[in-house]
């Protein structure tokens, strides 16, 4: 009885660190900005190049954009959302899935109407935790935008195929054949 207690104990702990280990966030505020830009009014938006020239890199692509009551833009754009609270002062970047960022190289803008801009350079954000970000502009000005900048690899996950598929279907077959030579 001991045993299956101390197995039953084991399990539940691996499933409550499986479930918290899903939970993770990088909270992100602008003290954290690796870099703060201000153009000044009229304030207009970093783009790629704008982006990799600050960060000392080239060949940058927009991979997700949130607009503030707006459309989302970038390669990634199904597959991520946004929600902004506050003013808006904060936002949080959530991964909606199936597919997500890999960054080898990638950047984070947060930008206001006329306020200064942050940069972040989030290389280490494995692509499906929460970019929650907390506290921009809260004095005077809101997010307007956020958006992800970089060098994103494609996830590939590999699928069966057809050759896949035929080997199951040949080994399923085998197993009953067997099954149904062995005497009783």
């Amino acid at each position: 009885m001991k045993q299956i207690t101390k197995q039953i104990t084991h399990v539940i702990a691996a499933l409550a660190l499986t479930w918290s280990a899903g939970a993770m966030a990088l909270i992100l505020g602008p003290a954290d900005a690796d870099k703060t830009v201000d153009v000044g009014p009229p304030n207009p938006a970093l783009d790629a190049g704008d982006v990799a020239a600050l960060f000392g890199t080239s060949d940058l692509t927009l991979l997700y954009k949130s607009n503030y009551e707006g459309p989302e833009e970038g390669s990634y754009q199904s597959f991520y959302s946004t929600s902004f609270t506050g003013d808006p002062n904060n936002a949080v970047i959530s991964w909606d899935g199936p597919d997500y960022i890999v960054c080898p190289e990638c950047y984070l803008v947060v930008k206001d109407g006329n306020e200064p801009q942050y940069l972040f350079n989030i290389g280490s954000w494995n692509g499906q935790d929460v970019l929650d970000l907390q506290g921009f502009y809260p004095n005077r000005g809101a997010i307007s935008h956020v958006a992800i900048f970089g060098k994103s690899v494609p996830v590939q996950v590999p699928e069966p195929g057809t050759l896949g598929l035929l080997g199951l279907g040949i080994l399923g077959m085998l197993t009953i054949r067997r099954k149904l030579q062995k005497p009783a």
